[in-house]
């Protein structure tokens, strides 16, 4: 496997450690830190999603990622048009909504089996989901030595909306990974039908627009009932986010 960790990921981790540093040496700041900070730990996680499609890919057979540089963790890499990454932190910034985004082009030909196709799509979600909860044992970590943390509220609110991002992702809907997992394995002539929908933009973008503007209440249902699944308390989440959003 080629593609060493990219110089812009690098950069990336600095600067989300930067922000992280500053929320316990500058609290003072504290608002435009945890902006700074959720932010750049979110495009670090999408690096990482599309890495666990791009890698996944790769040892199934299809070798052209390497040529397209998805193995080196590169943000600049996974953008494919404004619908990827850069949407998604507008969304994520002004509506506070986890969008999945950023994107890996996949040749499904150089996969032969479907099943493999199917984990392609599913690899990246679960990534996500690994974070949200490395996210949320680090602020409980935090918590356990300082209940009142800046930067325990923000990791919290990291795992909040990769929490939010899987759960998202994995709906069975055009353009989203949960649709991926489906479509290869459904019986001819439903795989052909479901394709063609997939490669259909608008429809994406519809979707984009439906949960952005008519799915909040609809996301945090959806996401109290994820959290009661697996006991987690994600309350002080909010405290950061009334930051992460300060200009309000």
């Amino acid at each position: 496997m080629k593609n060493g960790l990219s110089l812009n990921f690098v950069l990336l981790l600095g600067a989300f450690a930067l922000t992280g540093a500053s929320l316990i040496y500058a609290p003072e700041y504290a608002s435009i830190a945890t902006f700074a900070f959720v932010l750049l730990g979110w495009v670090v996680g999408l690096c990482l999603h599309e890495f666990g499609h791009a890698y996944s890919a790769w040892r199934f057979g299809d070798h052209t990622i390497e040529q397209r540089n998805y193995l080196g963790l590169d943000p600049v890499a996974y953008i494919n048009g404004p619908m990827s990454i850069i949407l998604p932190i507008i969304i994520l910034a002004i509506g506070g909504i986890a969008l999945p985004g950023a994107a890996v082009l996949i040749r499904p030909d150089l996969i032969r089996q479907r099943w493999q196709q199917s984990l392609v799509s599913l690899a990246g979600p679960v990534v996500t989901l690994v974070l949200a909860f490395l996210f949320y044992a680090w602020g409980h970590a935090i918590y356990a030595d300082k209940p009142e943390s800046l930067l325990g509220d923000a990791v919290i609110l990291l795992a909040f909306f990769h929490f939010m991002a899987f759960v998202l992702n994995m709906l069975p809907l055009p353009g989203l990974d949960g649709y991926g997992v489906i479509t290869p394995l459904l019986p001819q002539p439903l795989r052909g039908m479901a394709e063609k929908l997939e490669r259909i933009p608008l429809i994406t973008l519809v979707l984009v627009v439906v949960i952005f503007f008519f799915g909040f209440r609809y996301i945090f249902a959806l996401m109290y009932g994820f959290a009661e699944v697996f006991n987690l308390d994600l309350s002080t989440a909010f405290r950061a986010y009334d930051k992460f959003q300060f200009w309000k």
